[in-house]
């Protein structure tokens, strides 16, 4: 659909210009261009549906963005967040995220956080929750997975700089410096 209109609005273009051998050798190039960039987009968007959001943008303050393979991508309200997203907040910015299982994590100014693995299928007893907070603030309070997990050790962690913690409570705040 996006190929057609792009093709129809070159078809007017193309009549404009015929006379020319080279105009119309740059137009041909031109269209094969947007053809590889709508295909490039169409396969990007088509790998990031099929993976299923872990959480979503419940507090945005200031300017935050959620970094993927190299790809910087502002943060909104709402916005879903997947596995792997590297959070990071400027300074005088905070960032609240709700996880599916309700786990709440808010980060301070100056932050980076990797959500690193996070899993919520307690019908088949698979339960994950793993971050890496680089540096910053981050206020945890936890969701489904710390009540109903019966190896919080391995399926709920929460590394830093210092070193990792494994958590089975309701709250905790850390304070990540580098």
């Amino acid at each position: 659909m996006i190929l057609s209109c792009m093709l129809s609005g070159m078809s007017s273009v193309i009549s404009f210009v015929k006379s020319s051998a080279i105009a119309s050798r740059k137009i041909q190039i031109s269209c094969s261009l947007l053809f590889a960039f709508a295909l490039a987009n169409m396969f990007c968007f088509s790998v990031r549906a099929e993976e299923s959001p872990i959480a979503y943008v419940k507090v945005v303050n200031g300017t935050c963005i959620a970094i993927q393979q190299g790809e910087e991508r502002p943060l909104n309200l709402g916005d879903p967040l997947f596995k792997a997203d590297v959070l990071k907040t400027s300074k005088e910015s905070s960032l609240g995220v709700s996880f599916r299982d309700n786990t709440l994590i808010s980060l301070g100014s100056s932050s980076q956080l990797k959500l690193e693995n996070f899993e919520f299928d307690p019908d088949n007893n698979q339960l994950a929750f793993a971050v890496e907070l680089f540096e910053g603030t981050l206020l945890y309070i936890s969701g489904l997975i710390a009540k109903l997990t019966k190896k919080p050790e391995e399926e709920l962690r929460i590394t830093t700089p210092a070193g990792t913690v494994t958590v089975r409570g309701t709250r905790l705040f850390i304070n990540a410096e580098q």
